[in-house]
């Protein structure tokens, strides 16, 4: 009666026993607060440090920018998730345990002793087991889509930093040569309204002078506004404070890759460009679940093993085995699910292949027609410059009208404005061709 008693009690204690273990083995809880406060960087260099060039501006914002490192913490999840799938099916334990109450015989008789019945069963799922390797294939190829858009979101981060060096630079450029030339025709028109109250000068000279000095004004203001705006998108690209100093170094003339270099790095898009490869791996993962689908159809097995003693002390092992009928269901909706998605990425994937070859020579043209427009300009402004300053000699010596010197003078301060919008233009073209290349062949800054 007692050893009876005793595996009784050791048959019901090994099970809080294993319990207590895997609940050791279990994550624990704790809370995570939201932050309070901004997260940005003091300054983008060391106060010491040289002008940054190009180079150093895309690293920076690669490494700051906080919508990147959102992304790398999204990045997190799905490196989760493929571990996640890479785990095997948990078995499943049962136990149920039977008190009697109703006694048939005496229980003082000692033939018919009372005993607590038990019953413990193990099972495993076998179609889980099956799809695993599918499982973990579509969730590892989910994986490396994430890094690969991550990788081709950084990509832009790198050219959108470009893009603005370019533009907060040659936004300063233009400030200061507006800026001089607002000092230069601020002290010609002190002297025009001097020399018109003494009566020395026409009416028509002193507002020629007035006209082009207002003239100046407004487009020295835009340009400030555009070097400011440029300025606070930067700050908030690389992740600092509003009040950081972000030194930058001059441009040079950007390096434009030639015709045989651009339609080799144009044939080997599909295996360069991040965004691409991003594609194709959740296509292979979206293969994966398609197969995963198909394979689901079979009967839904699980398999188990059993041991049980009733009130009598008559022990029992056996095994069973569950199984789903394919009568109705049979897997078709989603295998149709997965297949049309198949369908849809393998589409999406054809247009976005479309769309970056269409782009490449787009940009290739437009570059082309700006290096020339550049050219002719160049040509040109010296011959401006000359007519400009013999008309300004000619003005004051009453040999032109003050038409004809506002005329001269407004073409060679507009040919010197559009030389400032065709050099951002052919940067910012040029960072757009690198970046839909998908290449390393990125323009350069000047030392």
């Amino acid at each position: 009666m007692h050893r009876a008693n005793d595996r009784a009690c050791s048959s019901r204690a090994w099970p809080a026993l294993a319990l207590s273990l895997m609940l050791g083995a279990c994550a624990v809880y704790a809370p995570q607060p939201l932050p309070e406060h901004a997260d940005l960087a003091a300054g983008a260099a060391p106060a010491d440090a040289p002008p940054l060039d190009m180079n150093a501006i895309a690293t920076l914002a690669v490494l700051g920018n906080p919508e990147l490192r959102a992304a790398r913490a999204r990045l997190n999840v799905a490196d989760a998730q493929a571990f996640a799938a890479g785990l095997l099916p948990d078995p499943q334990v049962a136990w149920t345990t039977d008190h009697p109450t109703d006694h048939v015989i005496s229980s003082t008789d000692p033939r018919y002793p009372e005993y607590n019945a038990y019953g413990f069963g193990l099972s495993l799922d076998l179609q889980a087991l099956l799809t695993h390797a599918s499982t973990r294939a579509a969730a590892d190829a989910a994986s490396r889509q994430a890094r690969l858009e991550l990788l081709w979101q950084e990509w832009q981060t790198v050219a959108r930093a470009r893009s603005l060096y370019v533009q907060r630079v040659i936004a300063a450029e233009k400030r200061r040569f507006l800026a001089e030339a607002e000092r230069s025709y601020a002290l010609e028109a002190s002297h025009s309204q001097r020399a018109l109250g003494a009566g020395d000068v026409a009416l028509d000279q002193a507002g020629a002078d007035l006209a082009l000095l207002t003239d100046i004004r407004t487009q020295l203001g835009a340009a400030e506004r555009s070097e400011l705006q440029a300025d606070q998108a930067l700050h908030a690209l690389l992740g600092v404070r509003p009040d950081a100093a972000i030194p930058l170094q001059p441009l040079a003339a950007p390096e434009i890759c030639d015709r045989g270099t651009l339609e080799a790095a144009a044939a080997r898009l599909t295996a360069t460009r991040p965004d691409l490869r991003a594609l194709q791996a959740g296509y292979r993962s979206q293969e994966e679940l398609v197969r995963k689908a198909v394979l689901s159809q079979f009967p839904n097995i699980s398999v188990g093993l059993t041991h049980a003693r009733d009130v009598s002390n008559i022990h029992t092992y056996g095994t069973g085995v569950s199984m789903t009928l394919p009568l109705f269901d049979r897997g078709r909706g989603a295998i149709a699910i997965t297949r049309a998605t198949r369908a849809q990425l393998r589409s999406e994937y054809q247009a976005r292949l479309d769309q970056a070859q269409g782009e490449i020579w787009q940009l290739w043209d437009q570059v082309q027609q700006l290096q020339r427009e550049l050219q002719d300009l160049g040509d040109r402004l010296p011959r401006l410059q000359a007519g400009a300053d013999g008309a300004r000699r000619a003005y004051d010596g009453r040999d032109v009208s003050a038409a004809t010197y506002l005329s001269l003078l407004n073409a060679y301060l507009t040919a010197c404005a559009t030389r400032f919008e065709l050099t951002q233009s052919l940067w910012s073209d040029s960072i757009a061709l690198a970046a839909v290349l998908g290449t390393q062949l990125q323009p350069v800054s000047g030392q």
